[in-house]
């Protein structure tokens, strides 16, 4: 091996480890801006999801009002009998429906935070990853050199036989 070639070894070495342990680092980085993203997400939709709650009870409110108003105009009282019974379903209905909808949205949020945590975990796990590939690419590239230096000389017994040349003193 020559003198060149093991100090360009040894710097291809250090630079696969080094570029493996960026690679990481970048993969990391990724991993937890994705993270902040669904966490964002999950912020979001939960937000979301208590405006659309609040549209749905103000549709309610309306939807009573209504109701009422067309019971009392046919004549019926507003406060008892089937006209409460109407109007107090209409109410519930309208809860049941908002909280189906916070509940939906808040459901949808942890399965964004579950897919943040899990961005992070997958960061770690390439950060890892790299950590042990630099490693192994250091000490292979250890063994290349060392084994560069200390290469046994194998001599070859057939190394200065040329069949067309006469051996001792006889002629083919």
């Amino acid at each position: 091996m020559g003198a060149f070639a093991v100090p360009m070894m040894i710097a291809s070495t250090v630079m696969q480890g080094v570029s493996m342990l960026q690679q990481g680092k970048q993969a990391q980085a990724m991993a937890n801006y994705e993270a902040k993203q669904a966490e964002a997400n999950a912020v979001a939709e939960r937000s979301a999801a208590a405006v659309r709650a609040d549209k749905i009870r103000k549709m309610g409110r309306m939807q009573r009002s209504s109701a009422r108003a067309a019971l009392a105009a046919s004549g019926a009282n507003v406060g008892d009998g089937t006209a409460l019974v109407i109007d107090q379903q209409i109410g519930r209905d309208a809860e049941e429906d908002a909280l189906t909808e916070i509940m939906t949205g808040g459901r949808r949020a942890d399965a964004l935070n579950t897919q943040a945590e899990l961005s992070r975990i997958s960061g770690r796990n390439a950060r890892s990853a790299s950590y042990l590939g630099a490693a192994g690419s250091v000490l292979a590239g250890g063994y290349q050199v060392a084994s560069g230096w200390k290469k046994p000389q194998v001599d070859d017994p057939f190394k200065d036989w040329k069949p067309n040349t006469p051996i001792g003193s006889l002629e083919w």
